[in-house]
């Protein structure tokens, strides 16, 4: 029986310091009181487990808070040093690895551009090779592990990237697997859409929503789906892959076997394809017509082309919002989330293309009389290397038994695994 009651005090011990270091980080900066008025518990019980996270120097002291009258509070803050991940942002041309410190900020990085004859061994070797320099260049930092965001569909249990649309063939990596038994630190995969939203949640500038969705645009098409706070996967991880919800049920085949995905018709490579044959839509544009005549039109013309107000850009861009609108009515419809999100390549099209569906969306939404849902663009960058590493952290966090953390000397050599988090 005592065991018992050992093994649950040490749970509810994990749990509390848990819930202490959520509440700083989420809060920025809290005093003593105020952590003690959030979390509800006692300042009596808060106290060893505030010692023990400054002594682990996860957390420090700063600044005092500006009351009114009396003895000011001390604040609490996450140390920016006290901890650090890897993240590693593998998309379908290039793999870039940061490390990233506590307080969600990139302190290095490097990236790695695909080429023709790459095969994944040597894709794979590469990774390795990055890693395995950050972890010698920053061996004396605490390093909780490494996050790795892929386009799906992924396995995320396994940490499987399973085979992603246009990704060179690779199919059914073992990513976690191989990174663990390489480097012995935890290693957690997930949707790179997921990482857009994590990182929304955690740094973006609208904090406050509960319910949104992080709807991502680039080579294909997904989302991160925040629930009361948090991700929402799905039975599987699968649950957010709006880019295979049909527009058209008579429409060209998907990959994924239905017909009319909007993944058929709005990714950025489909809108390339369409600007590139611009007079089949019957608009001139002198802009478009002299880059064609020398190369292909790439998107940053685009981009330029709507600050100029060329009618083919404004025209294309104005497609792509009937395509989205589709979606985001449904989604809206479903979920009746607080805001939606737009972010990664498509973002860049700024207000030619919010514009487009705030006007689109406005009259068409089942709730349209009572609240509306908020249009962003957002505007955090390099989003999905933060939510990555804030994958590691966060479960860092979460997990609550910080002792390994403090007993462990981080010793990474490059020939023999000595590393350890």
């Amino acid at each position: 029986m005592q065991k018992v009651l050992g093994s649950n005090s040490a749970v509810m011990k994990r749990r509390n310091r848990s819930l202490i270091l959520n509440m700083i980080k989420s809060e920025g900066k809290i005093s003593r009181a105020e952590l003690s008025k959030r979390t509800g518990l006692s300042r009596g019980g808060m106290t060893p487990i505030i010692n023990e996270l400054l002594k682990l120097g996860l957390i420090i002291e700063t600044g005092v808070s500006v009351t009114g009258s009396g003895r000011r509070p001390i604040n609490l803050e996450l140390n920016a040093s006290g901890c650090h991940a890897i993240a590693v942002d593998w998309t379908r041309k290039k793999f870039t690895v940061a490390v990233v410190d506590f307080l969600g900020s990139i302190i290095a990085e490097k990236d790695y551009n695909f080429i023709e004859n790459d095969t994944l061994d040597h894709i794979i070797k590469v990774l390795k090779d990055v890693i395995k320099e950050f972890l010698n260049k920053f061996k004396f930092n605490r390093i909780a592990g490494i996050g790795i965001v892929a386009p799906g569909p992924l396995d995320i249990n396994k940490g499987i990237i399973l085979s992603p649309p246009n990704f060179w063939g690779w199919k059914n990596i073992p990513i976690k697997q191989i990174l663990e038994e390489t480097f012995n630190i935890p290693v957690i995969l997930d949707n790179n859409a997921n990482a857009y939203a994590i990182a929304e949640k955690n740094y973006g500038r609208e904090k406050k929503y509960r319910n949104f969705i992080y709807a991502v645009v680039d080579e294909g098409i997904g989302a991160g789906i925040i629930m009361d706070n948090r991700i929402y996967r799905g039975k599987g991880g699968f649950g957010s892959e709006i880019g295979h919800i049909s527009i058209d049920m008579n429409g060209p085949k998907c990959e994924c076997g239905n017909h009319g995905c909007i993944e058929v018709y709005a990714t950025i490579p489909q809108i390339m394809r369409y600007i590139n044959s611009f007079a089949e839509l019957g608009i001139p544009s002198s802009y478009l017509t002299e880059i064609r005549s020398r190369r292909l039109i790439e998107w940053d013309d685009i981009i330029k082309g709507l600050q100029m107000e060329d009618p083919v850009c404004l025209n294309i861009i104005r497609k792509e919002a009937e395509y989205l609108a589709n979606v985001f009515v449904t989604l809206i419809n479903v979920l009746e989330p607080e805001a939606i999100f737009i972010g990664s390549t498509i973002a860049k099209a700024g207000s030619a293309l919010l514009d487009n569906l705030e006007e689109l969306i406005s009259d068409k939404t089942v709730t349209k009389d009572i609240h509306e849902t908020k249009l962003y663009l957002s505007d955090l960058s390099q989003a999905s290397l933060i939510g990555g590493a804030m994958l590691v952290i966060q479960n860092f966090i979460d997990q609550g038994n910080f002792e390994d953390l403090v007993k462990a000397e981080s010793g990474w050599q490059s020939d023999e695994i000595h590393y350890r988090f």
